[in-house]
């Protein structure tokens, strides 16, 4: 007899095996949408939650600002469901609900095996041979709306894939939407400009819905308004709004947060998510949660949003691993993302040295993150991820020497060591990277949670 750990492992290959050579994110978006919604339809429909749900896109901060808000309704003592990608270690991980206490707890084994089960045989009677065949993208989708609307969630906050018009994500009729930052990323499948990609990013707006838009460059900004206009859809600055300023930062074993204040509000808040980053994904999250106040969520008092706040988790985004010496996994795998980290870091630890270990995917743009990672880095150790899409070391190595000329980087194979070898080399005082990918960045977790 098969045990549970041996079923899920089918199940979740089943469902790995829905995405098959050509299924690539234009494949996706050509009828992605149409398929989920037909998935979703004979799963048994999901005709409530569709219409009772936030969606969030945006280049950097997808992640947590979802689990913002999702905690926040949580904490109110809403029944939400929480849909994220990608997992780290399990697939369960990208479907959470509320339980009884107003903790996000994943999708069980159980649950995630009756749903692979039946994503799987829907694809094998697939009859709609026009549109295309599903992804295992779009069947994971389809079992996040149905789980919520089989469990009676009353709100859904559903994280886009990629871009945000043509994303399966994208079948709902959102009460709100939110865009978080949009910089170059993706460009093959959304542009090759911020205008391009914030124009896609904004397909997710609704006439009869509320748009909540983060900062955003004057590019992306124009851009936005501008596709807002054109559906009569209403837009809302974020920050227009909330006004945050950065407190205090802790990070001792334990007790990872930072503090700060949100205008017009006096006491300040707390969030166990590090990076500077992070006050602007805040921000778009208060001004969802007041905007979804307006659509009838009215328990959503400042005390319930400041303590749901205080639980977001988000792994592998500047999340503390290991102290002395102090190792933090980032995912960064953009320009932008990697900026972004070396801003905070320097902000956090300006008299530290920094060690970082980067490995990146091969479909990201690795000379301009390796550039980025050279204006903070004192140390760098290049690996390659244990994923078939990993930049090959060599191919890094090549990279590097374009961005960095004649200074020096280690390499070394498996990442693993790499990481290991970092945080033994470093001094106790010094501060140790792992970055690049998210796939690395989980690596690092494994490592020391078994060292």
């Amino acid at each position: 007899m098969t045990t549970l750990a041996e079923r899920f492992q089918d199940a979740a290959r089943a469902l790995e095996a829905l995405d098959v050579p050509g299924h690539t994110a234009a494949y996706a978006f050509e009828s992605g949408i149409p398929r989920a919604r037909l998935m979703l339809e004979r799963l048994g429909g999901g005709s409530r939650i569709v219409k009772r749900c936030v969606l969030v896109t945006g280049s950097k901060g997808k992640g947590s600002t979802v689990m913002l808000i999702a905690n926040a309704l949580a904490a109110a003592g809403y029944r939400v469901g929480a849909y994220t990608g990608p997992h780290l270690i399990s697939p369960t991980e990208r479907f959470r609900l509320a339980d009884a206490r107003g903790a996000l707890a994943d999708m069980p084994p159980e649950v995630f095996i009756d749903y692979a089960r039946a994503c799987c045989e829907i694809a094998a009677a697939w009859d709609r041979p026009e549109l295309g065949h599903p992804t295992r993208f779009e069947a994971y989708t389809a079992m996040a709306y149905h789980w919520f609307e089989r469990e009676h969630a009353d709100i859904g906050v559903m994280e886009i894939g990629i871009g945000g018009r043509l994303d399966a994500v994208n079948l709902a009729d959102p009460l709100v939407s939110v865009i978080v930052n949009v910089s170059l990323e993706h460009t093959a499948a959304l542009g090759d400009t911020v205008t391009a990609i914030a124009t896609e990013k904004a397909g997710i707006l609704r006439a009869d819905g509320i748009g909540i838009s983060a900062a955003q460059s004057e590019e992306g900004e124009r851009a936005l308004c501008a596709a807002a206009a054109a559906i009569g859809a209403p837009l809302r600055f974020a920050e227009a709004r909330w006004h945050c300023t950065p407190g205090e930062v802790f990070i001792a074993p334990g007790e990872t947060r930072q503090t700060f204040t949100a205008r017009p509000w006096r006491t300040p808040l707390a969030i166990p998510l590090l990076g500077a980053y992070q006050l602007q994904n805040a921000a778009a999250a208060l001004a969802a949660l007041e905007a979804l106040k307006q659509k009838g969520f009215t328990r959503l008092s400042a005390r319930a949003i400041r303590a749901g706040f205080a639980r977001a988790r988000w792994p592998a985004r500047f999340e503390v691993l290991h102290h002395e010496p102090l190792v933090i996994a980032d995912g960064a795998h953009t320009p932008y993302s990697m900026e972004q980290l070396g801003q905070s870091l320097r902000a956090y630890f300006p008299h530290r040295r920094l060690h970082v270990v980067v490995g990146m995917l091969r479909d990201k743009d690795g000379l301009n993150m390796l550039r980025a990672l050279a204006g903070f880095a004192d140390s760098v150790t290049l690996t390659e991820p244990a994923y078939h899409r990993a930049t090959p070391l060599d191919r890094l190595r090549e990279m590097w020497a374009q961005v960095a000329g004649e200074r020096l980087a280690s390499a070394q194979l498996p990442p693993v060591d790499a990481i290991r070898t970092a945080i033994s080399s470093a001094a106790v005082d010094d501060v140790v990277v792992v970055t690049g990918s998210l796939h690395l960045a989980t690596e690092a977790a494994r490592a020391l949670a078994t060292a």
